[in-house]
């Protein structure tokens, strides 16, 4: 056990606890239900009483529930699977990941490191449906895709009340191009080629935190960051 040493252990969390486990036995008939399910009950059933993260990664899981890599990967494919029912849920999914602070930019790439295998499977296709080649590109629990592509992605994922206030945004603050793909994919690189190091070479940049502007709402200043740069 490595962050959850202990477990919240309580008389309604039991209750819960047990209800989680044994609704696998009758489903669909009692006896009946394969091994797998009964794993994943088990699974939900430590996270509901904290032996387990809400959002654990592969690590977590092999230490905690002493398992080979490949069978955490399948345990998290697997209740990922069987918690995300639609399209609407992996979009809000990816979105959440493009926005987090650890995304990279490295040259013209970006990096991602994206714990859920059933996350990665959903940009993998994300990025083919959009014209991007996806071999080679994702390697275990990290992707490295086009600036390109994560401009496509942003853009995708965005309604059409966010694509006209972050393109009226962006060309206030100066930001040149006719579309709106053209004008992430400047001042994503014009912000990322603001770091180099001693000998002109680029360093890796996080801007998670700037991609979140793309999806955040009801906020007096967006884009700030573009002035700066």
């Amino acid at each position: 056990m490595t962050t959850h040493s202990h477990c919240a252990w309580t008389n309604e969390a039991g209750h819960v606890t047990l209800r989680i486990i044994f609704r696998a036995h009758a489903s669909p008939i009692f006896g009946a239900a394969r091994v797998i399910e009964h794993q994943i009950a088990a699974f939900r059933a430590l996270q509901h009483i904290q032996c387990l993260p809400a959002e654990p990664d592969e690590y977590e899981l092999v230490m905690a529930l002493r398992v080979t890599r490949a069978k955490a990967r399948s345990l998290l494919y697997q209740a990922a699977l069987r918690s995300k029912t639609s399209q609407e849920e992996n979009d809000a999914s990816l979105r959440q990941l493009l926005s987090h602070p650890r995304v990279c930019m490295d040259g013209e790439r970006i990096l991602l490191e994206v714990a859920d295998p059933l996350l990665m499977d959903c940009l993998r296709q994300r990025i083919r449906r959009l014209g991007f080649i996806s071999d080679g590109t994702f390697s275990g629990s990290l992707a490295k895709i086009p600036l390109a592509a994560l401009a496509a992605m942003i853009e995708d994922l965005l309604s059409a009340e966010q694509k006209t206030r972050a393109k009226q945004l962006l060309r206030r603050q100066g930001a040149p191009g006719d579309d709106l793909r053209s004008l992430i994919i400047f001042v994503l690189s014009h912000y990322g080629h603001r770091f180099a190091g001693p000998a002109g070479e680029k360093v890796v940049q996080r801007i998670g935190d700037k991609v979140a502007d793309f999806f955040a709402d009801n906020r007096e200043r967006l884009f700030d960051w573009v002035e700066a740069s």
